[in-house]
């Protein structure tokens, strides 16, 4: 008989957040619990189906290497200094310049490590766009390399990232309601992205900077080096299976948005194949 694990056990088991664990379980679909007895108000878990929920997972985590932060730095540098202006989401408030770079380098990290998955696990080799337009591109994949020669995509690709936390693909009523825009699948991603990302490149020349100072001793050695940062390529959908909302758990839209729960996406083997042999 397969193993039961108490919730406890279960989040110990896939060394997850408690509200990592509690976003996957009650809102994302990602796994489910066994049958809950009469009376018993605990959440018990078949440890077989937390494994193979895990071993998927491994599969799809991309490691992401400095080179490839750097690339999607200088992207985000390039669109700041443009002066591409973004507001918070569903707000007149303009983003501070740390929130902007993070969250443009963290969307560029997603199309890496959709091309890092592409090669690494299916030996497709596909090629971005990283150049710098005036207006939104709507397709992230614009080629295929086949016998060293590239062609285009048959089907519109979007890669869309979000916090590893976060349940749902979300898109802006736009990136659907607008033809230019929308994309025939969209590709998830999660990419784990540390908030003091700019300091673990800088680090040497913040020490350098503040080594004299009264509070460096306190601190000097918690500053922390540049890690590989991890995403999960987490699944993809059809833009026919996206459900149309006002709000999800936790969050009220300030309009419309176009969403599907992670744990629904697919993302077998055998679902990504058949995607790469459209494309």
């Amino acid at each position: 008989m397969d193993k039961r694990l108490t919730k406890k056990e279960a989040i110990d088991f896939l060394s997850l957040d408690e509200k990592i664990f509690e976003n996957y379980f009650r809102n994302a679909c990602e796994f489910s619990c066994l049958k809950r007895e009469t009376g018993n108000g605990r959440f018990y878990f078949n440890r077989t189906v937390l494994q193979k929920w895990l071993d998927d997972f491994r599969w799809r985590t991309i490691e992401l290497n400095i080179a490839d932060y750097q690339l999607c730095l200088d992207f985000a540098l390039a669109q700041h200094f443009r002066g591409y202006v973004v507001s918070d989401w569903g707000t007149a408030r303009q983003r501070e310049f740390g929130q902007k770079l993070t969250n443009w380098i963290k969307g560029q990290l997603a199309e890496v490590a959709v091309k890092k998955f592409f090669k690494n696990e299916f030996d497709v080799e596909i090629e971005l766009d990283f150049r710098i337009y005036d207006e939104i591109v709507p397709q992230d994949v614009i080629g295929v390399v086949e016998k060293r020669k590239t062609r285009s995509p048959k089907i519109g690709i979007g890669i869309k990232a979000s916090k590893p936390k976060s349940a749902y693909l979300v898109l802006g009523e736009n990136e659907i309601s607008i033809k230019e825009r929308r994309s025939d699948y969209y590709i998830y991603c999660r990419p784990d992205i540390p908030d003091d990302h700019l300091l673990r490149l800088t680090r040497n020349e913040v020490i350098k900077a503040v080594k004299d100072e009264p509070h460096f001793p306190i601190y000097k050695d918690k500053i922390p080096h540049f890690t590989p940062i991890k995403c999960e390529v987490v699944g993809f959908c059809s833009i026919d299976q996206l459900e149309k909302v006002s709000s999800i758990e936790g969050q009220t839209f300030d309009g419309n948005r176009y969403v599907r729960k992670s744990g629904m996406l697919s993302r077998s083997r055998k679902d990504w194949e058949s995607l790469l042999k459209r494309l």
